[in-house]
């Protein structure tokens, strides 16, 4: 007896090869029979004719940290067909925490992803683990640390390199965090703490990964005029530390650097091609999302956001700020300079108090106050504490579509679950590749992006039971219409599911049952 017997589907398999007609069975959580023809008794059967079968998706870059402990049912990505994200992204992750630098941590990421509702009671990683299992999660996670989670801890928001002590502090948590489960590092270098790191402090905590084979996962330091110059620091990392590296969200901002795109892919595939293990994600839409923090000079950060405030405070401070904005920092990025006020838009503040300034841009704000743009975004960073969100248009679709194509590259959708107006890749990236890339443009085939979203992430992550559609393997699977499966989130309306899904199946359960979510909490925390 099948638990689930779905049967006449076109099956993509995850491994990049072409759909074929076939039936699938369920047995247990695992995919018991994957044939052109499944016979025998099952507890539930799916005509899916017309239908895509294929195996969960997997986002390998998300900022769900928080949103997983107070949410965990997870809709968001569940209705994308996500089974399985990855969380722990850009420097920052929840844990491993020690007593002493716990508030600085929390109040570091909890200030970009969302106010946690329940207390934060763990310290080591493993106790983390078991608080996301016990919460009832629909979907599974993974999780790399943060480096700038480690930072905090060993030396806090200063902008000076670790001494011996600290360094072997630092490497010290992070083995035993991926002892516990973690799969990799993972750096923010336009954030503070991580933009105070140089090269040589990452190659060291990069080493720890080697014993344990986890992976360097980074937002680089700069994604813009040197955007070269940062490919070459995560390889030199790589090749140095010996061990896998990872681009996160693979991009060129600003449009004058648009022509850097070709270079950037050539020199990524020459390491390849010299043994470098390296490769990247990307998401499918040509604005980003960050916190409005980055907007500003590294320097002005040092010590977190009290330090912060009180240099805005002081007249000569907020000038200099100003004038590091405007005139630019030699090696940082600059992302006003890459979009201009008309091309930042506020998504999300903390307090009702400016609520309506969400959807709107830094230009458009500024003149219907009658207001100097940048007086009003460091007046707007002071209110909110440095919790604000933006969008920035800084990318072209041509060069989105170049990095989707490469072969190395997967799908991840940097997805924060914050208020007010999020990114539409939140609730879009995976339907959205499918719609725009396959169907629209053509960058893709079906199978090429099934595989993008599923076999070539789980290669990454290391996984042997998840990311293709195999005997024996964890039934994690996603059932579509290809002609329909869409996003339907705008930057105006970005709260809004995909439609064209039929089911999604998490550890064999059924989660999302047409429409309706079914209530099933079959999800796991996924050790590496």
């Amino acid at each position: 007896m099948f638990d689930l017997l779905i049967k006449n589907a076109t099956i993509i398999d995850g491994t990049g090869a072409k759909g074929w007609q076939g039936d699938a069975a369920v047995r247990d959580g695992r995919f018991a029979v994957i044939a052109r023809r499944v016979d025998g008794a099952a507890v539930r059967h799916i005509d899916a004719q017309g239908l895509v079968l294929a195996p969960g998706f997997i986002d390998v870059h998300c900022h769900s940290d928080v949103a997983l402990l107070d949410e965990p049912r997870a809709e968001i990505k569940v209705r994308q067909g996500v089974t399985l994200e990855v969380i722990g992204n850009c420097g920052a992750s929840l844990a491993p925490l020690e007593p002493e630098s716990r508030a600085d941590v929390l109040n570091d990421v909890v200030a970009d992803l969302g106010r946690l509702k329940r207390p934060i009671a763990w310290l080591s990683y493993a106790d983390y683990a078991a608080v996301l299992d016990q919460t009832g999660l629909a979907i599974n996670v993974m999780g790399l640390v943060g480096h700038g989670t480690l930072r905090i801890a060993a030396l806090g928001y200063s902008d000076r390199s670790p001494d011996k002590s600290q360094m072997s502090r630092m490497c010290a948590l992070l083995a035993a965090a991926l002892e516990q489960g973690a799969c990799g590092l993972s750096t923010g270098l336009i954030y503070p703490p991580g933009c105070f790191a140089a090269t040589p402090e990452l190659i060291d905590l990069a080493g720890v990964l080697r014993s344990q084979r986890g992976f360097y996962a980074s937002h680089m330091r700069n994604e813009a005029e040197k955007v070269l110059e940062a490919v070459d620091e995560v390889i030199r990392i790589g090749r140095q530390a010996h061990v896998p590296v990872h681009i996160s969200h693979l991009k060129v901002a600003g449009k004058k650097n648009w022509h850097l795109a070709d270079q950037v892919a050539a020199k990524i595939e020459s390491a390849r091609a010299r043994g470098v293990d390296i490769t990247c994600d990307v998401y499918p839409y040509f604005c980003s999302g960050t916190t409005m923090l980055a907007l500003l000079p590294p320097w002005s950060l040092e010590g977190g956001v009290p330090a912060l405030i009180a240099r805005l405070n002081a007249p000569r401070q907020r000038e200099r700020i100003i004038g590091h904005i405007k005139e630019g920092i030699p090696g940082w990025e600059n992302m006003y300079h890459n979009c201009g006020w008309d091309k930042i838009v506020v998504s999300s503040v903390k307090t009702e108090a400016h609520k309506h300034l969400e959807g709107r841009s830094v230009a458009r704000l500024a003149a219907e106050g009658e207001r100097d743009p940048f007086e009003m975004v460091l007046d707007l960073i002071a209110a909110e504490e440095g919790a604000v969100s933006i969008v920035a248009e800084s990318m072209r679709e041509e060069n989105v579509a170049r990095f989707i194509a490469l072969p190395f590259a997967m799908i991840g959708s940097d997805g924060a679950p914050t208020s007010g107006r999020p990114h539409p890749r939140l609730y879009g990236t995976f339907p959205r590749v499918i719609r725009r890339f396959v169907r629209e443009l053509g960058t893709l085939t079906l199978p090429e992006a099934v595989h993008k979203m599923t076999g070539l992430t789980a290669q990454r992550l290391g996984l042997n039971d998840r990311g293709t559609m195999a005997v024996g393997g964890r039934a994690d699977a996603v059932l579509f219409d290809p002609h329909r499966f869409s996003d339907t989130a705008t930057y105006e309306n970005p709260r809004s599911y995909p439609e064209g899904l039929q089911a999604v199946l998490v550890n064999g359960q059924v989660v999302i049952d047409g429409r309706t979510y079914t209530g099933a909490v079959p999800g796991r925390f996924q050790r590496a």
